[in-house]
């Protein structure tokens, strides 16, 4: 398949503040995925506060790449709480049958990825030996 054709997608799925600023990490991140794969279907949904939410963001997300066949949804969320656990899967088995074309998966939160926990590890080091 062409790379300009991309059949799998990627939202990014964050908490979400009231607060504009807080969504800039995100955004850098989207930015970053974007920058790296320029044909790449991803995109930025928000839980609360910020728009968009998952179903209008996977609704964009089709619109501009219709061969879409598979979207990951990826919690940016340091552990599994209630969102990772109940929210997001609910959020998600509402979605399914307007998309029957189309495979929802969740991935892990992140914080439950170990490269994510080793990669802080490192950082809190540096703070430690920066400290002394």
């Amino acid at each position: 398949m062409p790379s300009s054709s991309p059949a799998f997608g990627l939202i990014l799925l964050s908490h979400g503040s009231k607060d504009p600023v807080w969504r800039r990490n995100a955004e850098h991140l989207l930015a970053q995925v974007q920058q790296a794969q320029p044909e790449a279907a991803v995109a930025c949904a928000y839980l609360d506060w910020c728009d968009p939410p998952l179903g209008p963001a996977v609704a964009q997300l089709l619109q501009t790449h219709p061969q879409l066949q598979h979207i990951t949804i990826w919690p940016l969320l340091f552990g599994v709480g209630k969102h990772a656990s109940e929210d997001i899967p609910a959020l998600v088995n509402d979605l399914a049958p307007q998309y029957p074309q189309l495979k929802l998966q969740i991935a892990p939160a992140m914080g439950e990825d170990a490269r994510v926990i080793q990669l802080l590890a490192g950082m809190a080091g540096e703070y430690l030996r920066a400290a002394g």
